[in-house]
């Protein structure tokens, strides 16, 4: 079967189930959860079928799903058993409902994912039992789209894609040197002045997401068991909002939003009270706006020129009884990460918060695969999620990063296919899985889903199927009709692999 993720296990039996006129969805008494889980297929069997498929509560019918499932598939997984008469998924949460939803989405016909009336008597199902659970806790996605205002419609299109995958946490890149991305009522300039950019000789650039914006794509996104984890970048990447607020910087400014890619020198000031206020401010309206257990603060490439040269910085080196400016940066990024302590929520980081000691509460995300970051934050007792830029930032080129090499990517191995043993990972709880991540300097919106796919699909069947059995040539033939799937959602995947272009002089 071409379903993506892997199932756990797949037990193949006689016969198909047909789809008719009468179908009805059956969920258990009193279960709302259930019912968003299932509307959810409904509405895309609806347009393509023509049929009414209403949902009703009760324990019978033709499609039913129930909340009796093994307690060994924890809240994720599900079993499906399809016979002739009946298709059940057996679930021990919404969550385990969702994911046995999607994997019966993909044994229909292709023609369900753009409302498309397939021919008479397609509707059927083959007669499977599906037992499957997902492998790591944290799938997730990262999309900037700091440096490239990505449209609403697009976003949209890529949680729904996620959805499909198996996918349940969707990273929001929203701040950057090159453009301030979210509405923040208490600091106006922030999207007046700094969601925008003018390339020289070139059209004013730019915009950002409004609160209704976000609102949209949260619920959008809780539809579709799929967490919204937003980063506000600090002390670093920040220099569109030092174009809106240059007293927040270490030289009064001006600046201007950046045009250039690249690792920036001008950061908020470290020694500034106005700035741990603004920052407070600004995380007080994304908490309000973002009901996940979950914020990313960035901290991660921070030049520190500046702040040597600050006699701001300087002071607080010397009130706080710091070292130098490494430890200023910890002690700035450690004061925020306590402030969302306070509003209840926890903290992600980029790993060079491991430089400084990170708190106990902070999530390292790892993306130097080189520098053994995930050894390093579980030697520190920290979660970790991994995302080693040598294998899953889907920003870089097919011409080295293809589908295979990002299939051959292993969530518990870490630089050279070095083995998180238990020595080094005495706790594999603290894995919480990995994230793929698509920066997008290079990547307007016209070309985000060509990077992304297919090799976004590899992440999915890494982070959710079993290691045993995993197997490329396998895997491929699975994304062959899945194409087929994204094209009708909107999504035009790049190629599997592209040669690099022969060298002048050199034969083809």
């Amino acid at each position: 079967m071409n379903l993506i993720p892997r199932p756990s296990k797949v037990e193949f039996l006689p016969g198909v189930f047909t789809l008719t006129r009468e179908a009805v969805f059956v969920v258990p008494f009193g279960m709302s959860g259930f019912h968003t889980s299932v509307e959810f297929l409904a509405v895309k069997l609806r347009a393509a079928t023509g049929f009414p498929w209403p949902v009703r509560e009760g324990s019978t019918g033709p499609i039913v799903i129930t909340e009796d499932g093994p307690t060994d598939l924890g809240q994720e997984g599900y079993l499906l058993e399809v016979t002739p008469a009946q298709i059940k998924i057996r679930t021990r949460g919404t969550r385990g409902a969702f994911y046995g939803l999607q994997t019966l989405r993909q044994l229909l016909p292709a023609a369900i994912e753009g409302g498309e009336k397939a021919p008479a008597g397609a509707w059927t199902v083959p007669c499977v039992r599906i037992e499957d659970r997902p492998r790591f806790a944290w799938r997730g996605f990262m999309l900037d789209c700091a440096r490239h205002y990505q449209p609403l419609d697009l976003v949209k299109r890529t949680i729904e894609a996620m959805a499909a995958l198996k996918l349940n946490r969707f990273h929001w890149h929203l701040t950057e040197d090159q453009g301030w991305r979210l509405e923040i009522k208490r600091w106006p300039k922030l999207t007046s002045v700094g969601s925008w950019r003018t390339p020289a000789g070139g059209a004013r650039y730019g915009g950002f997401y409004t609160h209704a914006d976000v609102k949209e794509i949260v619920a959008f996104a809780a539809a579709r068991s799929i967490e919204v984890v937003p980063e506000i970048e600090l002390p670093g990447h920040c220099v569109a909002a030092l174009a809106a607020y240059p007293e927040l910087s270490c030289t009064g400014g001006p600046f201007q939003v950046q045009t250039e890619w690249g690792i920036h020198k001008d950061v908020y000031c470290a020694g500034n009270d106005k700035v741990v206020e603004f920052l407070e401010g600004v995380l007080s309206e994304v908490v309000e706006l973002f009901p996940s257990a979950y914020i990313h603060l960035g901290a991660d490439e921070v030049p520190k020129d500046r702040w040597k040269a600050c006699p701001k910085c300087q002071a607080r080196i010397k009130s706080e009884k710091l070292k130098d400016e490494h430890e200023l940066q910890s002690w700035f990024v450690h004061r925020m990460i306590r402030f969302l302590t306070g509003k209840s929520r926890r903290a992600i980081c980029w790993d060079e918060i491991l430089e400084g000691g990170p708190p106990q509460s902070v999530i390292v995300q790892a993306w130097r695969a080189n520098e053994k970051a995930v050894s390093k934050a579980a030697a520190a007792g920290r979660d970790v999620i991994h995302s080693p830029y040598s294998h899953v930032y889907l920003n870089e080129p097919p011409t080295w990063m293809d589908l295979k090499h990002v299939h051959s990517w292993e969530p518990t191995e870490e630089g050279e296919h070095t083995a998180l043993t238990p020595a080094v990972l005495p706790d594999p709880a603290r894995l919480l899985g990995g994230e793929a991540c698509l920066w997008t300097e290079g990547c307007p919106p016209e070309r985000v889903a060509l990077q992304a796919f297919p090799r976004l699909l590899a992440v999915a069947d890494n982070l959710w199927s079993p290691a045993a059995g995993k197997d490329f040539a396998e895997f491929q033939a699975r994304t062959v009709s899945y194409r087929d799937r994204l094209a009708r959602m909107g999504i035009t995947a790049g190629p599997d692999r592209i040669e690099e272009p022969p060298k002048r002089g050199a034969t083809a």
